[in-house]
């Protein structure tokens, strides 16, 4: 899954209203995974139940500029996998599916921001367009999921530029998004690629729910930022701090981040908790449960690279502890320190 930023976050609504003891079930699902998953990394190699041929599962990051495709070198083991290949499967096989993200993303014919948002919420959006795009809410015709992250990766831009970055070097850096250049890398050695789930599919999960409440969204994203709401901060620096966890290469390290994560849930307003609930049911689990009756199927006659988000791999909804239900030996790499 991509990196979720705050903007993100707010866009994504849940339907479901959960009880508190629901709440407390779904925010300490890794709390059991923190002692029977101390050990390992981001590479780990799948055998057993019937499988005559390795099969390896790792944990890319994705979603911003902080770590690349280069930084694949540092991982134990990860050529000698990779390259003993003959399947790559990815989240989505994006060389297969000819979808845009942007397809479907026009808002219906005679449908205007002014329908979807009171005149308050309204003018709020209409600000934030204007300085960041110099663009006026009445010329928009992107959907709101689709302008959230417009202006998450707008955001990103602007950060890189305040940083010091040249165009050329930007555009180096959004050419080297690890997960895409995995998958050009299997493609141009000749390996079957295969997605788990298609473009369509996924921007459906991201994004639920009906305009008015995709809109109703953004403008509360655009409001928080706006006031630099204490959660807001708060959930950043939280954000932020899992470029940390990825460079520790420990799966440890990355259960006690998704706990301390839970702990701000558990905490947090009641609607962000709404969306936190729709990360880890939909985002998070209910992928998980769909990619493995996949897998259980794609790796049967091939050497497969399997390589999706890193937050895929821990807890007892992911995709080690499923795997491993599923009857495989599911065991990390040896890390030589």
């Amino acid at each position: 899954m991509k990196n979720p930023t705050f903007l993100l976050l707010y866009i994504i609504l849940s339907y479901c209203t959960a009880a508190s003891a629901q709440q407390e079930k779904i925010f300490h699902s890794y709390d059991s995974s923190a002692k029977t998953q101390s050990k390992g990394g981001w590479l780990w190699k799948i055998s057993g139940n019937e499988l005559t041929h390795p099969v390896y599962l790792f944990g890319t990051y994705h979603g911003s500029s902080h770590i690349l495709y280069g930084y694949v070198d540092s991982i134990p083991g990860f050529r000698q996998a990779f390259d003993a290949c003959s399947q790559y499967i990815g989240e989505v096989a994006y060389s297969n599916d000819s979808t845009s993200f942007f397809s479907n993303a026009k808002l219906p014919a005679g449908t205007t921001y002014h329908d979807l948002l009171n005149e308050e919420d309204y003018q709020l959006v209409d600000s934030t367009l204007r300085h960041k795009m110099d663009v006026p809410l009445h010329r928009m015709y992107l959907k709101p999921g689709h302008l959230s992250m417009l202006l998450g990766q707008i955001d990103q831009i602007m950060k890189l530029k305040k940083a010091g970055y040249s165009e050329s070097q930007m555009d180096s850096i959004h050419s080297q998004v690890m997960d895409a250049i995995l998958e050009k890398r299997a493609k141009e050695e000749g390996y079957r690629i295969n997605g788990l789930e298609t473009i369509s599919e996924q921007l459906e999960m991201i994004l639920p729910g009906d305009l008015k409440e995709n809109a109703t969204a953004l403008a509360e994203y655009c409001r928080k930022e706006k006031e630099k709401d204490k959660e807001y901060t708060q959930f950043q620096t939280l954000t932020d701090a899992l470029v940390e966890v990825y460079r520790s290469q420990s799966i440890k390290r990355l259960i006690e981040y998704e706990i301390q994560m839970d702990a701000f849930y558990l905490n947090a307003s009641p609607y962000l908790q709404e969306i936190a609930i729709h990360q880890r049911k939909v985002l998070l689990k209910a992928r998980n449960m769909n990619w493995i009756t996949k897998l259980t199927g794609l790796i049967k006659d091939k050497t497969t690279f399997i390589a999706v988000g890193v937050r895929h791999l821990p807890g007892e909804n992911g995709l080690i502890s499923l795997l491993q239900k599923e009857g495989y030996k599911v065991e990390p790499v040896e890390m030589k320190r």
